[in-house]
């Protein structure tokens, strides 16, 4: 649950990345990925939060509690009686006051203990931020990759293209034959279909479900 949670995030966050660099066509670094990652992450920001929650828990644990301040008022007297009445004749007022004092250094305690939550939230946070970039990083290779492989497809296309021209001057001049020029261009669906399924498979890197980012580079704009 935890794992589909954190993909769900990427996902969102990739989907993100998809619009904004859909309509600007802006190159990104991986590490303009990872700012803007860190900055939107709706879990990363609700971690944070805790953290910050906790801390605030340290300076609640270690506070004095306050003194309390009591007056109590009796003898006041409620219905006439024998036809008088003076309901404050007979009052009187007792003052108090307490002071709740803790022994055995129980403050300190209280503390250390909210430190040591503090140092687990702390550990928390940064297992989870590992987590979601280490996810978004294989799948951000992951989207440079595919692309890689479809700029490849496209240039070996291109390449036998110019192939196949030569290969028709030489069925031109008689060098080759029919069968033969039908041969080369009957191989070319073979390399329509390679570059068919890099594309494919570079929208499927690209998309929110395979959580990838696109157009980013590890060094550098692409």
């Amino acid at each position: 649950m935890k794992r589909f949670l954190s993909c769900l995030c990427v996902g969102l966050f990739a989907t993100a990345v998809l619009a904004e660099s859909g309509f600007a066509q802006k190159p990104l670094t991986w590490q303009e990925v990872r700012d803007k990652f860190e900055a939107a992450n709706p879990t990363l920001r609700a971690g944070q939060i805790g953290l910050d929650e906790s801390k605030a828990q340290e300076i609640t644990a270690f506070l004095r509690p306050n003194p309390n301040f009591t007056l109590t008022a009796d003898g006041t007297q409620i219905a006439p009686h024998d036809s008088v009445w003076r309901p404050l004749a007979g009052t009187y007022e007792t003052p108090g006051i307490s002071y709740l004092h803790e022994r055995r250094h129980k403050r300190e305690l209280r503390l250390e203990s909210a430190q040591k939550a503090t140092g687990v939230a702390v550990s928390g946070q940064a297992d989870l931020q590992r987590t979601l970039l280490f996810t978004l990083r294989m799948d951000f290779v992951q989207a440079l990759q595919e692309k890689a492989i479809l700029e490849l497809a496209k240039e070996n296309l291109v390449y036998y293209n110019h192939l196949l021209d030569v290969n028709r001057e030489r069925y031109k001049a008689g060098a080759i034959s029919r069968v033969d020029l039908d041969r080369l261009e009957l191989q070319r669906v073979q390399y329509e279909s390679d570059l068919q399924i890099a594309e494919e498979s570079l929208e499927t890197a690209k998309n929110p479900a395979s959580h990838a980012p696109e157009r980013a580079d590890a060094g550098g704009p692409i």
